[in-house]
Order: structure tokens, then C-alpha cells, then sequence
């Protein structure tokens, strides 16, 4: 642990101030409910079943190797647990750091003889590469309570509100690493101020004029050297982005997406091919090519915050199929006849992570706004629901 430098500091601080004070810890607890110990003389008590944190994670591995048996690659699994190449990531929140970054590595390197046990040939089991913790997300100032109906509750959220903006707004002002704080207001102000004027006015303003006046993506004149400079900083987003996706780092990622999507904004502002498609209709079909194959970028690149309405946009600008698959649950049939649903889902045929090289003529889809702007009296409204929540 002392060399995964990586880590975000919350998570690496935690576990090794746990481990310094290390003690022997039970792998029972004296309950009537969960599972059974599967060992002679206890399996059957009634009184014996195993700690949910010991058990629980164990779902990670039996669960890649029940999916390797529902593709018929029963030998698959090996591919995640047994390759040196493979990377293991671990979201969570921060209740949860210990059993990831001791107890659940721990049992990953006593499993069965280096996996001799499973029938492989002694290939040790793989170990997290990054534990992904967020510290603590208050609201409005204090922890958040069931019991006080004092928090946000998913389920209430959506049937007023998308989910994307959510998403969107934690990742910007969530718990990354230290603990921060949910307030109406600041929802408010970021889902007007950030998704709705830089990212969801550049999209819808940039399809809105294609379509009405090209019907397709507009040929490409000769680039000048504004037009090639706006592509090429889009385009080397991938790696930047990309970067800070791979290290975690969330917030820098939709940051650094949102700064492409400000610049493509002011590229359209001062070009304004709206006053051109009268008077030199060629040179507007080449700017709003160019903003299309930026907005067709930054797609990609806002696909793991904003899959939602990343899959409207890609059937805006005209593609068929599903950009980012949703997990889906699905039933799984057992030799005995029993059966259990599972979730999974088909993830491969993600886009690739590169520049999508937009085709000239393409059929654009007709274009909606992406996101809702939302009014001030929204705080007001959800303050007073917490208040009544609380109060039963």
C-alpha cells in the first residue's frame, strides 16, 4: 500500500492509519440471518453466519465467473483475475475504504493457493489497482438522515428532475476527496450556469443551424487558421481528458470538457455563421462543420458523466445504435432448472476513445434542447419537501 501513491489521499490515509493499528478481526457474526458458514458443525447452526463485509466482496470475483459460464467462455474470467495487464478499479463510498484496501486483498492473495485451487496454474489473483472512495456529501450543512427525511432520495429526484444534471452536478461539487456540501442553490446555479449555457447551448445551437439550413453536416471549406486551432485543441482533449479519467480524477475530467466546450462556444460567437448563410454559405457550412465535429467529440468525451442525453445528441447528429450501453438485469437459468437475475449488459461497442471524423452529408436528426433550465423557485420547493419529510 505504501507504493499506490496514486490513490486519492483520503482512501491511502485511511487504510494506512488503519493498518498501523491492525487486530485480529472475526469473520462471524452471532445471527440467525445470512449465510451459512460452509464448514462441518456450523453449517447448519442457527445462531452462526458470516459477516456481510466478508462475504460481499467475494461477489466480485464469483460474479466474473458466472458471467465467463453466461458467454460459454467458462476459462474467461481468468482474463480479469489472472493477467498481469489487467487493472481493477473499486468505487465506493468512504464507509467502505477498509474492506477494500486490506480485508478484501488479503483474502485476494489467500485465495486457494495462488488460484491452483480453481484449476489454474498457480497465477496469483490480481489486486486492486485503485480503490475509488468519495469522502462524505452532506446537505445543506449537516449529514444527511433517513430518519430526519433530511438527504436526497433518488427515486424522488428523478420523477421531477433528469438524471444527467445530478450526475453532472456531483461529479463538479461532490465528495472527490474531501467532504463537501449539497445545497438546492448551488444545484440550481450550476445545472443554469454550467450544463445549461456552456455545454447544452453549444450543442443545441450548433445542431439547430446545421439542420435548419443544411439538413446534414455541411461539407468543409478550406480550414482557416481559427477553424484548424479549435479542432485540434477538441481533438487533443482525448488525451487530456482521457488522462484524468484514468487516474480518477473526475472532477478535473468534466472540467477540462467543459473548458473545450467554453472554447468552441466563443469559436462560434465571434465566427457567427448564422449572418453567413446568405452571403457565403460555403464558408458557414465550414464553420458549423467544424463546430459539429467538435460537438461530435466532446460527445465522447461527456459520455461517462452524461450518458443520458450523450445518447440523444448521438442520434441528433445522426447515428443508429447506442453509444454507451446501460447495465441491464437479466435471468440466469441454472442446471438444476432454478433460476436468479443477474446484472450485466453488452460493453462492447463503447465508442472509441478518439476523434469521431463526423462524415460531410450525414442526415442530422431534428434537435431538442438536451437539458431544462431551471427556476429559481426550484430551491424554495425542495427545501420546503425536506421540511415536510421531516416533520412526519
Amino acid at each position: 500500500m505504501t507504493r499506490q501513491t496514486h490513490w486519492r489521499p483520503n482512501v491511502r490515509n485511511f487504510s494506512l492509519n488503519f493498518i498501523a493499528d491492525l487486530k485480529p478481526r472475526p469473520i462471524t457474526r452471532d445471527i440467525d440471518w445470512g449465510v451459512p458458514v460452509p464448514l462441518p458443525g456450523w453449517i447448519d447452526r442457527p445462531d452462526k453466519r458470516l459477516y456481510v463485509w466478508f462475504d460481499a466482496v467475494i461477489g466480485y470475483f464469483s460474479a466474473s465467473v458466472e458471467w465467463a459460464t453466461m458467454v460459454g467462455q467458462p476459462e474467461a474470467w481468468r482474463d480479469w483475475w489472472q493477467d498481469p495487464a489487467s487493472r481493477h478499479f473499486y468505487f465506493m463510498g468512504a464507509d467502505n475504504i477498509v474492506f477494500h484496501t486490506t480485508i478484501w486483498p488479503s483474502m485476494l492473495l489467500g485465495y486457494g493457493n495462488s488460484g491452483a485451487v480453481a484449476g489454474g496454474r498457480g497465477e496469483p489473483l490480481q489486486l486492486p489497482s485503485n480503490v475509488v472512495s468519495t469522502a462524505i456529501l452532506t446537505m445543506s450543512g449537516s449529514r444527511q438522515s433517513t430518519s430526519r427525511g433530511h438527504g436526497i432520495y433518488v427515486n424522488d429526484f428523478l420523477s421531477r428532475y433528469d438524471p444527467d444534471p445530478l450526475r453532472f452536478y456531483l461529479v463538479l461539487n461532490g465528495p472527490e476527496t474531501a467532504d463537501a456540501d449539497f445545497t438546492w442553490e448551488d444545484f440550481v446555479r450550476r445545472n443554469n450556469d454550467d450544463l445549461v449555457a456552456t455545454w447544452g447551448n453549444l450543442a443545441n445551437r450548433t445542431l439547430v443551424n446545421a439542420y435548419r439550413r443544411f439538413g446534414a453536416v455541411p461539407p468543409p471549406g478550406t480550414p482557416t487558421a481559427q477553424d484548424r486551432a479549435v479542432l485540434t485543441a477538441v481533438e487533443g482533449g482525448f488525451a487530456t481528458v482521457g488522462e484524468h479519467l484514468e487516474g480518477a480524477r473526475f472532477r478535473a475530467a468534466l472540467t477540462e470538457a467543459l473548458r473545450l466546450a467554453a472554447l468552441v462556444n466563443g469559436y462560434l460567437t465571434t465566427s457567427e455563421p448564422w449572418k453567413l448563410h446568405e452571403t457565403a454559405r460555403d464558408r458557414a457550412g465550414t464553420i458549423l462543420n467544424v463546430a459539429l465535429r467538435c460537438v461530435d467529440d466532446l460527445k465522447v468525451m461527456l459520455t461517462p458523466f452524461l450518458p443520458f442525453s450523450s445518447q440523444k445528441l448521438h442520434e441528433y447528429l445522426g447515428y443508429d445504435g447506442v453509444i454507451a450501453p446501460q447495465p441491464e438485469f437479466r435471468t440466469r437459468r441454472e442446471p438444476d432448472g432454478s433460476t436468479h437475475d443477474v446484472l450485466t449488459g453488452d460493453y462492447g461497442v463503447a465508442p472509441a476513445w478518439a476523434p469521431t471524423a463526423l462524415p460531410a452529408g450525414r442526415k442530422l436528426r431534428e434537435p431538442h434542447p438536451l437539458f431544462k433550465k431551471l427556476d429559481p423557485s426550484v430551491v424554495d420547493q425542495e427545501v420546503e419537501r425536506m421540511e415536510e419529510r421531516g416533520a412526519k
